[in-house]
Parts: C-alpha cells; sequence; structure tokens
C-alpha cells in the first residue's frame, strides 16, 4: 500500500515538475502586460579601411565630425559596437518604462515563437537623398544619419528583408553600400540629429519606442501575426 502511494506521489511530481516547466517557457513569451517585444541588434557596418592621414583627410574627417558616426579616434568596430548596444539598451528601457516587456534579442540567437522583433539599420542619405547603409569611421560625407526600423510579429520563420542592395552602383567618396528599402517592410525612418550622439541615440529610441507600444497595444488583446 505504501509503495503504491509513493509511486502515485512520484508521478503527480512529475506531472507537477512538467506543467511548471512550461508554464515558465511560456511565460517567457508572455507576459501580464502582453506579448514580449525582442529588440535584436540594429545593423550598422564598421569601416574596414583605415582612414588617409594626410592633412587634408584630417581636415575632411574634422568637418564631418559633428556625425553621429564620426569616429573620434576610436576602433571603428568598437565604436559601431557601442552605438549598436547604446540603441538597443536605450530601446529596452524604454519600453519597459512605457509598460512593455521588452528584452534584448542576442546577435545570432534563434527567435522566440512568440510576441514582436523589433530591428533596424543605420543610413547614410546623401544630398541627392540616395541612400546607403552607414558605416563608422567615416566623418565627412556621412551626409544625414536615418533608422529605418520594422516591427514583426512572431511567429516567423525567417524576417523579409528590410532592403536590398543596388549593385552597380559605387562611390569610392561615399564609404557603406548603396541600398534600396523595403516599404513593405519598414515600418518607419528616422532622422538623427547629428549634433551629439548620446542625444541622438535617446531621441532616436524614444520615437521608435512610442511607434512599437502603438502597434503592440493595438493588438494587445489578439496573438499578433507576421
Amino acid at each position: 500500500m505504501n509503495n503504491r502511494w509513493l509511486k502515485g506521489f512520484v508521478a503527480a511530481f512529475w506531472l507537477w515538475a512538467f506543467a511548471l516547466l512550461a508554464t515558465a517557457q511560456q511565460a517567457g513569451e508572455t507576459s501580464a502586460s502582453g506579448p514580449v517585444v525582442y529588440v535584436s541588434d540594429f545593423e550598422l557596418d564598421a569601416a574596414s579601411i583605415t582612414p588617409d592621414q594626410s592633412r587634408v583627410s584630417r581636415a575632411r574627417r574634422f568637418a564631418g565630425s559633428l556625425s553621429p558616426l564620426h569616429l573620434s579616434g576610436q576602433d571603428p568596430q568598437k565604436k559601431s559596437q557601442a552605438l549598436v548596444t547604446s540603441m538597443a539598451d536605450r530601446l529596452v528601457a524604454d519600453l519597459q518604462h512605457d509598460g512593455i516587456d521588452a528584452r534584448r534579442l542576442p546577435a545570432g540567437g534563434p527567435l522566440p515563437a512568440q510576441g514582436w522583433l523589433v530591428r533596424g539599420v543605420f543610413l547614410a542619405v546623401d544630398e541627392g537623398n540616395r541612400v546607403r547603409r552607414a558605416v563608422v569611421g567615416f566623418g565627412a560625407g556621412q551626409g544625414k544619419i536615418e533608422l529605418a526600423v520594422a516591427i514583426d510579429g512572431l511567429p516567423v520563420e525567417s524576417p523579409t528583408p528590410l532592403y536590398q542592395t543596388v549593385e552597380g552602383q559605387s562611390d569610392k567618396h561615399a564609404p557603406g553600400a548603396m541600398i534600396k528599402l523595403n516599404p513593405y517592410v519598414v515600418a518607419a525612418r528616422y532622422a538623427m540629429a547629428g549634433n551629439d550622439q548620446q542625444a541622438d541615440i535617446e531621441q532616436a529610441a524614444s520615437q521608435v519606442a512610442e511607434a512599437v507600444v502603438a502597434r503592440v497595444k493595438t493588438r494587445n488583446t489578439a496573438a499578433p501575426q507576421p
């Protein structure tokens, strides 16, 4: 009799444990305030070419020092990662402040099964309104800096690309691949003032957060669709 009771207790314990695990996994994708918003690292290239150290080149870089992507003597790769991290962290903080369960999605990690995905790319827009992927490490010639942002409902196996590369059009004086944005994917574009890097990041993140909150809350009562 005691042996049967013990077996029953063990079986009941494992059923409870499996139910608790399933609940915890589900809680990782949804919360009481609605679906979780996952913020991926925005795309930002780093210069792989050492800038020319001539007087003319230095003067040009100094003239472009107001660009939020100006190198300022730092390693391009480190500078790029610092900007990407700052944007992601600030956006997550702004969303959490607005009552959204927001989390940063690790680079290269699998996409969650539920919730929302926020992604974007830093853009360099020249005087002719041509769009390129922004490159850290070049101050002069960077032009206007913008963000293109997409908000995807999960699940989705592979998010539709934000842009496509325009082949056959290169300009050695304007670093960064020329691209064409996908208007059916990009939710919005945000200009960065270019006066102060941290202030630009904060302002852009705040604007993106407002768009995400509006999108999520309009469909908070139903499961989001891609």
